[in-house]
C-alpha cells in the first residue's frame, strides 16, 4: 500500500517480519499438539519451541534455490536445530501453515475494522441525535420533495452501517479458522486432534472441511462484504459531496486553518476527504470479482489465488479502514448549515404542503382522487410558473370547495413533516437496546 494511505496498525499485521513469526507461531503449535498425543517428545517440543527463530536474510536465499518460500522457511527453521528438527513441519502441508497464518492475520485485522466500524456508528448516531428536529429539504430524482428530518439521514446511514456490522460478524466466522488438514485435507498424515489443539491455541474456528486449502469462498464472502460497506461509505460521502455545491451548501466538510482548497483559485472549498472516499470505495469494489475468481481453483488445489491475494488482502485493509476513519472524522467536523437549509424550504413557497392537503381531502371528504389531485397540480404548476404563494394559489382557485378555512391554515405547518420522526428513533433504538 501507498504511503499515504497506509494504516499503521494494519501494516504492523501484514509486514514481512509478523507474517513469518506468524508462520513459526503455527509451526511451534502443531508441534505442540503433536507433543501432547505422544508423538514428538516433550524434550524435542521444548527444543524446536526455544531454539526456533526467523532468519528471513538465511530464508530469501533458500528460496532461490529451492523456489518454494514454505520448503525455504522450514530449512531455515532446520538449521539453528539439532536431531529434533526432523519433527518440524510434520504432517503438514505447505498450506497447512499459510492459510492458518494468513486467517490469523485477517482475524486480527477485522478486530481493528470491526472497531472503526464501531467509532463510524458512534459518530452518525451522535448526528442523528443532535438533529433529529432540524428540518432539510427531502430530494427524490435530486427534485425537491418534501421537508424531513436531518437526523434521520444520519440515523439511516447509523443503520446501514450497523447492518454492515452484521454482515460482517457472519463473514468473521466463515473466516476465522484454522485449517491443519494435510496435504488433500483428509488428515492421512495428521490428527483431528491437532487442528482442533492450535484453533484453540490460536483462538480461530475450525475450518470443518478442506482441501489443500481453505475454500476461497470464504475469502470471497469477506471480500464481498468489505465491498458492500464501501458501497455505504461512498453512498455518504456523494450525499456530503452533493450538499457542499455552491448552489446548494447545506452542509460542507470542515476546513481546517492553514487549509488549501486550490493551487490556483484561493476562494475554494472543495469535499476533498468525500471524494477520496469514493475514490477508494471503487478501489475496494474492484476486488469483489477477484474474490469470485479465486474460489475457482482445480481439484484439491492450485496457486492461481496465491500470487493476488499477497498483494491485496492487506491492501483491502489497508484501504478500507483508512476510508472508515476519514469518514468518521469527516461528518465529526462537518459544518452543518441551518440557515441554508430554511432558506431553502422558504425558497419553495409552500408547494411541498401539495401531498397533506391531498391527503385530508381525501380523508374527510367524498371527492375522488383524480379530482382533488388535478385541482393541487394546476395549483402548483401555476405557483412554479408565476414564482406566488402555493397557499394564495389555492385560495384563489377556490380551494374552499373542498377544505373548511380553519382545517386549511391548520395544514400550513412545518412541523407535521416531523410529527412521527420521534417514534422512528425509538423503533430503531429500542431495537439497538435490545441487541
Amino acid at each position: 500500500m501507498v504511503n499515504r494511505y497506509e494504516v499503521a496498525a494494519i501494516d504492523k499485521i501484514w509486514n514481512e517480519k509478523n507474517k513469518l513469526e506468524t508462520w513459526l507461531l503455527v509451526e511451534n503449535k502443531v508441534v505442540e499438539a503433536w507433543s501432547k498425543l505422544g508423538v514428538i517428545p516433550a524434550a524435542d517440543c521444548e527444543k524446536i519451541i526455544k531454539k526456533s527463530k526467523i532468519d528471513h536474510k538465511r530464508m530469501l536465499e533458500i528460496e532461490k534455490e529451492t523456489k518454494h518460500d514454505v520448503v525455504a522457511f522450514t530449512r531455515m527453521l532446520s538449521e539453528n536445530l539439532g536431531s529434533e528438527k526432523k519433527w518440524i513441519h510434520l504432517g503438514l502441508t505447505s498450506t497447512d501453515v499459510v492459510d492458518t497464518a494468513q486467517n490469523y492475520l485477517i482475524a486480527q485485522s477485522n478486530i481493528i475494522l470491526k472497531n472503526s466500524l464501531d467509532n463510524l456508528q458512534n459518530e452518525l448516531l451522535s448526528k442523528a441525535l443532535e438533529n433529529k428536529e432540524v428540518l432539510i429539504m427531502g430530494r427524490t430524482h435530486g427534485i425537491y420533495g418534501e421537508p424531513t428530518s436531518l437526523g434521520l439521514k444520519f440515523l439511516l446511514w447509523f443503520e446501514e452501517v450497523k447492518r454492515q456490522q452484521e454482515r460482517f460478524l457472519l463473514a468473521r466466522q466463515q473466516i476465522e479458522v484454522a485449517k491443519i488438514s494435510g496435504s488433500m485435507g483428509n488428515y492421512a498424515n495428521l490428527e483431528l486432534e491437532v487442528e482442533t489443539f492450535v484453533a484453540k491455541e490460536l483462538k480461530l474456528g475450525i475450518d470443518s472441511l478442506s482441501t489443500q486449502v481453505t475454500q476461497r469462498d470464504r475469502h470471497a464472502f469477506l471480500i464481498s462484504v468489505f465491498g458492500n460497506i464501501a458501497s455505504t461509505l461512498e453512498k455518504i460521502a456523494i450525499e456530503i459531496r452533493s450538499f457542499q455545491r455552491s448552489e446548494v451548501q447545506e452542509m460542507m466538510e470542515g476546513f481546517a486553518k492553514g487549509q488549501k482548497g486550490s493551487s490556483s483559485m484561493p476562494h475554494k472549498k472543495n469535499p476533498i476527504s468525500s471524494e477520496n472516499i469514493s475514490g477508494l470505495a471503487r478501489y475496494i469494489r474492484t476486488f469483489v470479482s477477484m474474490g469470485f475468481e479465486n474460489n475457482l481453483l482445480w481439484h484439491e488445489r492450485d496457486i492461481s489465488h496465491s500470487s493476488n491475494e499477497r498483494i491485496v488482502l492487506p491492501d483491502l485493509f489497508h484501504s478500507i479502514i483508512y476510508a472508515v476513519e476519514r469518514l468518521t472524522e469527516t461528518i465529526k467536523n462537518l459544518f452543518i448549515n441551518k440557515k441554508r437549509m430554511q432558506e431553502n424550504i422558504d425558497s419553495q413557497n409552500n408547494i411541498f404542503y401539495s401531498q397533506p392537503i391531498l391527503t385530508h381531502i381525501i380523508k374527510e371528504t367524498n371527492f375522488s382522487r383524480e379530482q382533488v389531485y388535478d385541482f393541487i397540480q394546476n395549483c402548483t404548476l401555476e405557483t412554479q410558473e408565476k414564482q406566488l404563494n402555493f397557499k394564495e394559489v389555492l385560495i384563489k382557485n377556490g380551494v374552499e370547495k373542498y377544505i373548511n378555512n380553519l382545517d386549511f391554515e391548520k395544514l400550513f405547518d412545518q412541523n407535521y413533516f416531523l410529527r412521527n420522526v420521534q417514534k422512528i428513533y425509538e423503533r430503531i433504538l429500542n431495537h439497538e437496546r435490545s441487541n
